[in-house]
C-alpha cells in the first residue's frame, strides 16, 4: 500500500517536470528573420538540477526556439566573411551570474576568433538557453531573454547584445511525500531539508539531495530508493508544487568489516577499532568514526568505506558488510626541530620514524638531541590500538648527558607505558598513562662542589609514572576557550645507598577565555611536591627547578629558586608557577604580552611566598602544525646574576 502525504517542512530535490515546467515558461527572443534555424543547444550539466532540464520529447508541447519567435528587428545580413564581435549581457550581473555565464558561454569562448554570422547565431542561441538555465537555478522561471545582433560598421566589430528580465522568484507552496508506510513518510520528511516557502532554486536542491541519503543512513537505512522529484510550475501563482517518492529501504544491521587493497592494517586489527558489533543497527556516523580512526593511524592517505547489502536477517533487516579500501601513505618520516633560549642556548632535535615497521601499527622511532647543555639518543616502539581501540603501548630506551647549572648527569633509562592519548583528530576529554621506568644515572650535584670537581653519585631509580588529564579546551594546538587539568604522580624507589621511597606529584591547570574575536586571555597554575625524602637524598635530576621558556620567562633555565653561596641552583622539594597571557591574533600573526611568576621551595608544601616575577611580549606565527613562538622577557625582581633580557624561540604556545 502506498501512502501519499502532503508535508510541511521538508523536500528532497528540485527537478523540473519536462512538460509542465518548460513548455509553459515564456521566453521572448529577437533574431534575424532570414536566419537559418539554429542548432538545438545542449543544456549545461553543472548539477543534477540542470540534468532535469533535458530537451522536450517529440510529443510534448514545443519549447519556443529563437527562430520561431524571430522579429525583423534583429535581421542581420548573412555573410560568409569572418568578423570579430563583442558580447554585451545585461540583467544578470545583479544576480551574480556573470562568472558562471562566462565559464560556459560559447559566445564568450569564441569572442577572440574571427567567426561568420551563422556561427555567431548558433552561439547566441546556445547562450540564451544557458541563461535560461542559470535563471532557473536561482528560482526564476518566468523571465524573458532578448538577443540582438548589431552589424558592424565598415571595418568595425559586430555586437551581440543579450538583455535579460529575470521576472519573479518562484517558491514551493506544496510538498507531497510518497513512501511505503506512514512511518516511512515521517522518517523521510525529517531527513529532508526544504520547506514550503523555500525558493525553488538549485542550491537548496543540491543540499537536500546530498543530505537526504546521509540523514537516512544516519537513521539506519543505508540502501534507500529515492525517486526523481516531480515538480509542477504554476506560472499564475509563481509557485512550484513538488511530489517526491522515497523508500527508506530496510533497517540495516552490521555484518562483517573487510579490508581490501592496502594491507597496512589487517581485518583482525581493524575489528579492534570499530565502535560497534555485528548485529548492531547501522549508523553512518559510526562508519565515519571508523574512517577517521583509520586516517588517524597515518598509514593511509585516503580511506573509503563502502556499505554492501549482504543479504537479509531473519527479522527482515538488511545485512550490511563494510568494505574498506585505502591508499597507503608514505610510511617513513624524517623530522627536525630547533629552538633557542637564553641560558639553554640552541637546541636541535631530529628523528627517523617508520610508522608500521612492526605491524600492525608498530611505529619505530629513533631520535636525537644536540644542545649546548644536552646530548641525547632515544629509541621508541609505539603500538597504537593495542588490544583495544585508542589504547597505546610504548616501549622506550634513552641515553642522555646533561650539563646544567644545577647538575651534571649521564643517564640511561628503559621503560614502558600504556596510555589513552589525545591527538588532533581525536581530541579527547579524558586521557591517562600508566608506566614503569628504570634509570641508572651518574650525577654530580654542582651545589655541593668543593674544589675543581663535584662528587658524583650513581643512582638507581625505579619509578612508576602515572598521569590523568582532562581537556575541556576547543583546540589541542591553539586553545581559545575552555580549561585543562593534568595530574601527575610518580612513586619512586632509589637504591644508591640502601633504598628509600618517595612520591613526586604535580598538578597543572590552564584556563582560556575568549574576550573578543581577536583576544584570548590565558592563565596557568602549576604546583609540585616531593613527599617522603629530603632534598639532599634525592637525585639532582629528580628535584624541582624553575625558570626558562616553559616556566618563568625572563630568567635563565633553573635560575629561580634556592641557590648555594656561589649562586648554583640547589633545586627543591616543591614548586609554584603562575602565568597570565593576553593573546591577540591578526590573521596568521599574533602578539602576546605576558606575566610569569614562580618559586622553588625546600619544604614539601608549595606556597606563594618569595615569588620571582618576569614580564615580556611575544610574537606568534600560526601554521598548520601549531604556532611558532618568539618571546622576549625581563625579570621584574632580578637577582644579582639574572639577565636583563631573555629570549625564547620554540614551536607551540607556552601553555
Amino acid at each position: 500500500m502506498v501512502n501519499r502525504v502532503a508535508v510541511s517542512g521538508a523536500v528532497l530535490a528540485l527537478m523540473l517536470h519536462p512538460v509542465a515546467a518548460m513548455a509553459a515558461t515564456p521566453v521572448a527572443t529577437t533574431a534575424p528573420a532570414s536566419a537559418p534555424t539554429p542548432e538545438t543547444p545542449t543544456a549545461p550539466t553543472e548539477s543534477p538540477f540542470f540534468d532535469s532540464m533535458a530537451p522536450l520529447p517529440g510529443n510534448a508541447v514545443p519549447w519556443p526556439t529563437l527562430e520561431n519567435t524571430a522579429t525583423p528587428a534583429d535581421a542581420t545580413p548573412i555573410t560568409e566573411a569572418d568578423v570579430r564581435y563583442v558580447v554585451v549581457v545585461t540583467g544578470i550581473s545583479q544576480l551574480n551570474l556573470m562568472t558562471r555565464f562566462n565559464e560556459t558561454s560559447l559566445l564568450h569562448k569564441g569572442r577572440n576568433e574571427p567567426s561568420n554570422i551563422a556561427q555567431i547565431r548558433r552561439r547566441a542561441a546556445a547562450d540564451v538557453a544557458l541563461i535560461d538555465q542559470l535563471l532557473r537555478s536561482l528560482g526564476y522561471y518566468g523571465g524573458t531573454i532578448t538577443r540582438k545582433i548589431v552589424p558592424p560598421a565598415a571595418g568595425g566589430t559586430m555586437r551581440v547584445e543579450i538583455t535579460v528580465e529575470p521576472g519573479p522568484i518562484y517558491k514551493f507552496t506544496q510538498i507531497d511525500i510518497i513512501s511505503p508506510t506512514p512511518a516511512d513518510v515521517i522518517v523521510a520528511s525529517t531527513a529532508l531539508g526544504l520547506t514550503p516557502g523555500t525558493v525553488a532554486a538549485a542550491a537548496p536542491f543540491d543540499a537536500a539531495q546530498a543530505g537526504l541519503r546521509g540523514q537516512l543512513a544516519a537513521k539506519g537505512h543505508p540502501f534507500p530508493d529515492i525517486g526523481d522529484p516531480d515538480i509542477v510550475i504554476d506560472h499564475a501563482a509563481t509557485a512550484a508544487l513538488l511530489t517526491q517518492k522515497i523508500d527508506p529501504g530496510p533497517l540495516g544491521r552490521y555484518g562483517t568489516v573487510k579490508s581490501e587493497g592496502s594491507a597496512q592494517i589487517t581485518t583482525r586489527h581493524m575489528q579492534r577499532m570499530v565502535r560497534f558489533k555485528p548485529g548492531d543497527v547501522y549508523s553512518s556516523a559510526e562508519v565515519e568514526d571508523l574512517r577517521r580512526a583509520l586516517i588517524a593511524t597515518n598509514l593511509y592517505g585516503s580511506v573509503v568505506i563502502k556499505p554492501v547489502n549482504a543479504g537479509t536477517n531473519p527479522d527482515g533487516t538488511a545485512i550490511v558488510d563494510l568494505i574498506v579500501t585505502g591508499e597507503t601513505a608514505p610510511l617513513r618520516t624524517v623530522s627536525a626541530s630547533a629552538g633557542y633560549s637564553t641560558g639553554e642556548g640552541i637546541r636541535v632535535a631530529g628523528s627517523w620514524q617508520h610508522r608500521n615497521l612492526l605491524p600492525p601499527q608498530g611505529a619505530v622511532t629513533f631520535s636525537g638531541v644536540v644542545a649546548q647543555r644536552e646530548i641525547g639518543l632515544g629509541a621508541e616502539l609505539r603500538r597504537s590500538n593495542w588490544l583495544k581501540r585508542d589504547r597505546t603501548l610504548v616501549l622506550a630506551a634513552a641515553l642522555t648527558t646533561q650539563n646544567q647549572d644545577a647538575f651534571d648527569a649521564t643517564t640511561a633509562s628503559i621503560g614502558g607505558l600504556v596510555e589513552l592519548e589525545t591527538n588532533l583528530i581525536w581530541q579527547k576529554k579524558w586521557y591517562y598513562s600508566l608506566g614503569v621506568e628504570f634509570a641508572a644515572s651518574n650525577e654530580a650535584d654542582l651545589s655541593q662542589q668543593i674544589g675543581p670537581d663535584a662528587p658524583r653519585t650513581l643512582y638507581y631509580i625505579l619509578s612508576a609514572p602515572l598521569s590523568l588529564s582532562y581537556d575541556g579546551s576547543n583546540d589541542l594546538l591553539n586553545p581559545e576557550r575552555g580549561f585543562r587539568i593534568n595530574l601527575r604522580a610518580s612513586p619512586q624507589v632509589s637504591f644508591e645507598s640502601g633504598s628509600f621511597a618517595y612520591v613526586r606529584a604535580q598538578i597543572e591547570g590552564s584556563y582560556y577565555l575568549p574576550a573578543s574575536n581577536r583576544l584570548t586571555l590565558a592563565t596557568r597554575l602549576h604546583f609540585g611536591s616531593i613527599i617522603g625524602a629530603s632534598r639532599g637524598n634525592i637525585a639532582p635530576t629528580r628535584r624541582f627547578y624553575a625558570g626558562g621558556g616553559g616556566s618563568v620567562r625572563g630568567y635563565d633555565f633553573q635560575q629561580v629558586g634556592p641557590k648555594d653561596p656561589e649562586g648554583v641552583p640547589t633545586g627543591g622539594n616543591s614548586l609554584t608557577e603562575v602565568s597570565v597571557e593576553a593573546r591577540f591574533r591578526f590573521g596568521d600573526w599574533g602578539v602576546v604580552p605576558f606575566v610569569d611568576a614562580g618559586q622553588v621551595f625546600t619544604g614539601t608544601v608549595p606556597d606563594f611566598s618569595g615569588m620571582s616575577f618576569g614580564a615580556g611580549i611575544g610574537v606568534r606565527y600560526y601554521t598548520s602544525f601549531g604556532p611558532v613562538r618568539v618571546d622576549v622577557a625581563t625579570p621584574i625582581n632580578p637577582g644579582p646574576n639574572d639577565p636583563k633580557v631573555a629570549f625564547y624561540v620554540s614551536i607551540g604556545q607556552a601553555f
